[in-house]
This record gives C-alpha cells, structure tokens and sequence, in this order.
C-alpha cells in the first residue's frame, strides 16, 4: 500500500527527544505502510545524524532524512515538503509524542472532510510537575492556535514564508494563508499529541520576549486576522485575542506611571506614594498571575525571586521588540490571496472565489431557500462569500409582520457584517423598498454600490463575482465594475404578489444580457432566459438528503403528530394562495374525512394577508404552523403520503419545488398537482392535472401496495443524485469554463 500521509518533522539538538517522538509514531495503530516519515535536522551539533542512520536501517516504515545548515524551521520544513510524496502532510515537532492512535484519526478527518484545508490537534503538556516559570511548553486545547507541533494540512498549501528565521509564528502564517484563501482549518480534540515542558532555563522569559519581534511580520501580512485572532485565550466563556500582551501591556504602563510620578516629588510625597502604592500591588498581581502556570510542587523560592526580578524587564523587551518588528517590516505587502495561489501553483479550475451574493432572501429566514443553500455550500469549499440580505422587492404593507422585519433589519443593519459561518459574511443593506419609482431604485443603488465597495475591501476580495438572485440590479453591477456576473433565476419574480412587476420585466433582460452565466432552476425559465443569453444552463431544486432521509430511517414521528390518527398527508411551506391551492384541500378533507391533512408553514408568508378561509376550523385539517429545520425529519416520520397541492399560475408554472426531492429522499409517495418542471419525474410521483386526479392518487398513493414501493426506491435514489453538494459540484465546473479569470503573477 502506498503511504497516504507525510509526516515532516524538523529538528535541530533534540537527539533523544526525536527519537522518543519516532518511537511514538513506529507504534501507531494504523498499518505502518499508509504513512512516512521525514525528518530535516537544522544542522544539529548533538549527533542527531548519527541517531538517525541508526534508525533508518531498522525503520519500520518509510524513512527519509536531510541535513541542513542551520536556516530555521520554515526552511526546514520547506525541504521535508519537497521530499514529501503524500497529498497531505502532518507537522510534529521532534520534541512531542503521537498518541497511538493519531495517524488513524488523521486519515478519518481526511476521509470525512474532503474539502478541508487542514486540520489541527489537541497538544497537552504531559509531565506538568516540571513546570517552572522558566520552563516553555506548547498546548492547543481549543483550537485556533495552528500549532506544527500537531497539524495536518494539504501538500499543495505547504509553504512557510522563510522570513520566519526562528520557531515563531511561521505556523500561524500558514494558517493564515490557508483561511484567507477561504479554506477550513478544524479543530480536532481527538487528534492529540503530548508535549514536555522544556528545560527551564532562568533566560527563557527573555527569550521569549525577544521571539515577538516576528509579530511584526505577521501584523503587517495579515492585519484582520492579527487583530481579532491571534493569541486567544477564553476566560469566563469570553474570548480575548492578545491577552498576555494586554497584561504585560498594562503592567508597563504601572511602571511608566511610577517612574512619572517621581517628577512630582519636589511639589509632596502624596503622588509618588499613590503610584508606588499602585505599582506595587500590580507587580505582586504579575508575579502571581505568572507563578499560577506552576504546579505546587515544584515552585521554589528562587524562581519566585527569579522571576520578581525579570518581571520589571520582560515587559520592555517584549513591547520593544513589537516596536522595532512593526517599523522593520513596514515595507511588507498584505497578504494577496490570488498572488499566493499563483506562487504555490493551485489549479485556477479548483480555486475558492470572491463572491457577492446579492439574495432574495435573508440569512436568518426560518425557512432555508436556495440562496442559503448554495452560499453555504460555496463557502464550505473555500468561497467567500459577501451575503447582501434581500433588498425588498415586494411592496411593504402596514402588517405586523412586515413591520416587525423592518425592526429587525434595522437591528442587524446597525451590526454591519457578521460571519455565522467561516468564510460567509452576512450583510443586511439599507434600501428604500419602492422599486418601481426610479429615482428610488437610483439612490439605493448608489448607496448599495458604495457599501458593498467598502466591504469587498475590508474583506480582501480579489477580482469578485457578482452572484444575484435578484434580476433588477442592471445599475449595481456597472458601478461594481465586475467582469464575471451570474444570474441565478429560481423563480418568475415578477408573477409573486406585490412584485413590481414592470420593473422586472424591464430590467432582467438587460442583467441577463449582461450575465456571463444564467443558471435557471425550471424547464420553462431555463427556455425564456435563453433567449437573453446563450450561457443558460437548467439546474433543478436539489436538496439536503442526508438530513431528509433520516425520515425513513428508525426515528421517532414528532410528539405532534403521534395523537392524530393515520393517514397522515403532509405538506410543508409556505402557506400562501398563490403557492398552495385551498379549495383542493377542502375537496380532500370533506371527501375523505378519516384522512388528516397537516400542513406545516407559516400562512401568508411571501403573501401578507393570505387565508385560507376554506379549510378553517375542518377537523381532519391541521395547521401546526413552522418547525424548525431540524426537526422537519421527525414530522415526515409521521406521514403517509406527502403533498405538493399548487395552484397552476404563472408563478407556479416556472418554479420547482424545492420540497420535490426532500419528499423523495424522506421516502414519502409524492402527489403532486402538474407542475411543468416535474412532468420529466411522472416515474417517481402522482403528477396529476385535475383536482379528480390529484384526490384519486392520493387514495392509490395509501392504498396500492405493489407500485407504490417501486416509486418510493426510485424517488430515493433519484434525491441521492441531486443534493446541494452534487448542484454546487455542477455549478463550479461550469463556472471553470467560462469566469474571467485575472493575470497570473508570483508574490
């Protein structure tokens, strides 16, 4: 078998330390064979070279070594990269031990998490009672550290940045490099690795001081992530980026404040003694807070008073060093993601985007549509993604409901962007909702363009895509100047109520024209787009399927439902007129009054003010209102048949549903009413096309037991084909071929 993972580890005097760390991985549980090691010694003095001849005669898998001048553990590792013949690589330093188990947990993480960037590992400090003040160890509880004493990350992103000369922060740049390319790094507490406290040595405070000259570097490369990320310790569940330089911080400013406070001893006593008394107190909370780190059997009256003196000092060195990093490396260009993906030579088909997606929809939304979907999933593979919240096409209406979005919009506008997941970020835009006047839609625009503006640069975005659901955005796209624009047309806006719909139709087809790619979502919108524009492609309503089909699987029917009596048939949505037909509910409950109807949905969402009027108060009819998504299984546990009872419009005429395949995937026989868009899947559904047909099916649906499997096994395995991650897979390879991309050049 050939390895399917390197492991580089650099080394430099750590003879013994190495080889108790190559006896770790030789008793790994996973087959020696589907891993190897490389090992770079940075030109050690204490015969680690020797070690190492012995121990490649007798390794008991792959082995390769090198001899280096002494360059650092960047130049180090670049080398061990090079000789590495895995796809991933997995960093140790030579001073840790491999928990047995840590290549098989590595090739797990690889196997579930096709996408990821990199992964990182728990590292605990073993032998704690050797820890003194004096003493450094390594430990990465939480995550967020990105230590290369236990991370594992992709080949193709392995390149230290060789400015680094020492072993500091050169891994916190990787990992920078890695998330601002838009790939995860997760955190793995079963991925662990042990580390010992070094040799203490009464210096070491110092040198450690002097170490954070590289923040500079770092600073100056990446500004965001420096600021808000680095060093985060989590205190009384806060997380507090810095925190020891916060300390220290505070600490010398005691003491620039004492020494101040000298001045003003010829004028009386009383300020010297105020600051004195204050520094005093602050000197006794340093030592303390520091001598905390020390077990209790080990603290010795020397290292306190050790410690007691380097405390005045340490805080001088450490900002000093902050000081002369930050004016050394001034000339040091920001991290550029495009630059780096060229230098490192990733293939341009498989690289992440910059993406602004402007939705119709809110991120929040308790019912997911398209839009999340795919910004999800986009940014799941290293995209990211500028989420602009719908601008309110539908004309406002004084209902309570609208009203109470408005609040919440202004709520969230006041937060600007946040990021509920990595790499998407979510904006909620100030727009006047009164589209049709022109004068409006101007000043939107004017205020959209320049915002959206500022944010592409306050993220870092290189050369975006402009990525709209919303068809009327013509003017934006010529202020964002953007050479690669997609239309994604999930709907025949302009036929939903309150849309204006002149507007609309006015304004798509000079955005379709101006689209590089139109995906459309239904056979008849894909007919009509493309004749705007010849890159038209038909990209049906896929669905979550691993979620949806827990349904047929050993669940339990949600408590709700376990009281109404069986046959159960299910809808869920949106519970407007113009989506869901009421008079055919009505003929379906007073015909068949020992069949229940449950609809599940908020009525009159995208339709303020719809009723159903006709089926109020019918005791086989329950409106149970929304569920949240993940409880949706456990509700179609309890159906027989599900429905998809829509009235034909010419809203409905160009829409596929999206509950289509989630019905499927549940294992549920789908009635449908004749939807154009699911005529091709008559194979996998009841399609009917009279309110006769539509009542009749659902008999046959509960009632015919010799189809009706076949139908559910098709429909199954016709959702497994058409997942989010499957559509998403399609869409990029389409977007490979026609996306402009920008020049290549090398950093």
């Amino acid at each position: 078998m050939n390895p399917q993972i390197s492991v580089v580890i650099p080394a430099y005097n750590s003879k013994e330390l190495l080889q108790r760390c190559l006896k770790s991985l030789a008793s790994q549980t996973a087959s020696l064979s589907r891993f190897e090691v490389i090992v770079v010694d940075d030109g050690s003095s204490d015969g680690t070279m020797d070690m190492l001849h012995s121990f490649a005669q007798n390794s008991p898998f792959k082995f390769n070594f090198r001899h280096i001048p002494n360059s650092g553990p960047a130049t180090a590792r670049n080398l061990g990269i090079s000789l590495a013949t895995c796809a991933w690589i997995a960093f140790l330093d030579a001073d840790v031990v491999a928990h047995p188990n840590w290549i098989q947990r590595g090739l797990e993480l690889i196997e579930q998490n096709p996408f990821a960037g990199g992964f990182e590992g728990k590292t605990e400090v073993n032998n704690r009672h050797e820890q003194t003040a004096f003493t450094h160890q390594t430990e990465n509880t939480f995550g967020g550290r990105y230590p290369t004493c236990n991370l594992i990350v992709r080949k193709v992103f392995c390149h230290f940045y060789t400015k680094y000369r020492i072993p500091f922060r050169e891994d916190t740049d990787l990992a920078f490099c890695i998330l601002e390319s838009g790939f995860n790094i997760f955190f793995d507490p079963h991925l662990v690795v042990y580390h010992p406290p070094l040799s203490p040595n009464y210096l070491r405070p110092i040198y450690l001081a002097k170490r954070y000259y590289y923040n500079g570097l770092l600073q100056r490369r990446f500004p965001r992530r420096y600021k808000k990320e680095l060093d985060i310790h989590r205190i009384m569940g806060l997380e507090i980026p810095h925190l020891k330089l916060k300390l220290y911080g505070m600490f010398l400013l005691f003491q620039i404040g004492f020494i101040g406070s000298l001045a003003y001893i010829p004028w009386g006593v009383t300020p010297a003694i105020y600051a004195g008394s204050v520094y005093f107190f602050a000197y006794l909370y340093g030592c303390a807070f520091s001598m905390l780190k020390v077990d209790a059997r080990s603290r010795k009256i020397v290292d306190g008073l050790a410690f007691a003196a380097q405390i005045h000092i340490v805080p001088w060195i450490l900002y000093l060093q902050l000081i002369k990093g930050w004016l050394d490396f001034r000339q040091e260009t920001p991290f550029s993601r495009h630059n780096w993906l060229n230098q490192i030579k990733f293939p341009v088909a498989q690289r992440p985007h910059d993406i602004i997606l402007v939705s119709t929809a809110d991120w929040n939304h308790p019912f997911w549509t398209n839009k999340q979907h795919i910004a999800l999933r986009l940014a799941q593979r290293g995209n990211r993604i500028l989420f602009v919240e719908s601008l309110g096409l539908r004309q406002m209406t004084p209902s309570s409901r609208d009203l109470l979005r408005i609040y919440r919009r202004s709520l969230l506008l006041l937060k600007g962007i946040r990021e509920p997941v990595p790499n998407l970020f979510v904006w909620s835009p100030p727009i006047i909702p009164l589209h049709r006047f022109n004068i409006i839609r101007k000043i939107n625009w004017v205020i959209l363009s320049k915002m959206i503006q500022h944010y592409s640069r306050s993220l870092h975005f290189e050369n975006p895509i402009l990525w709209s659901y919303n068809p009327i955005i013509s003017e934006l796209a010529d202020d964002l100047k953007s050479s690669n624009i997609i239309y994604h047309c999930v709907d025949e806006l302009k036929a939903a109520p309150g849309m204006p719909a002149k507007t609309i139709e006015a304004q798509e087809e000079i955005f379709s024209r101006k689209a590089r790619i139109i995906f459309t979502t239904s056979p008849n919108l894909y007919k009509t787009r493309k004749l705007w524009n010849s890159q038209t492609y038909y990209l049906p309503n896929p669905c979550d399927y691993e979620h949806f089909h827990k349904a047929s699987q050993d669940i339990p029917t949600a408590r709700e439902l376990q009281d109404i009596p069986e046959p159960r048939l299910g809808f869920v949505g949106a519970l407007s007129r113009y989506k869901v037909n009421g008079p055919l509910l009505r003929t379906i409950a007073e015909r068949y009054p020992d069949w229940h109807l449950i609809l599940i949905g908020e009525i009159g969402e995208g339709e303020p003010g719809s009723k159903f009027d006709e089926i109020a108060g019918l005791s086989n009819v329950h409106i149970v209102g929304p569920k949240p998504y993940q409880q949706l299984p456990n509700y179609l546990k309890g159906f027989q048949v599900a429905l998809l009872p829509c009235p034909i419009n010419d809203y409905t005429q160009n829409m596929f549903p999206l509950k289509f395949f989630e019905y499927l995937a549940a294992g549920l026989p789908v009635v449908t009413t004749a939807l154009p868009a699911l005529k091709d899947y008559k194979d996998m559904c009841y399609w009917c096309d009279t309110d006769e047909a539509f009542v009749e099916s659902i008999r046959l649906a509960i009632e015919d037991t010799q189809s009706r499997p076949d139908k559910i096994r098709k429909g199954i395995e016709l959702a497994k084909q058409n997942t989010w991650d499957h559509r998403v897979s399609s869409m990029l390879e389409i977007l490979s071929k026609h996306i402009e991309y920008p020049p290549e050049n090398n950093i």
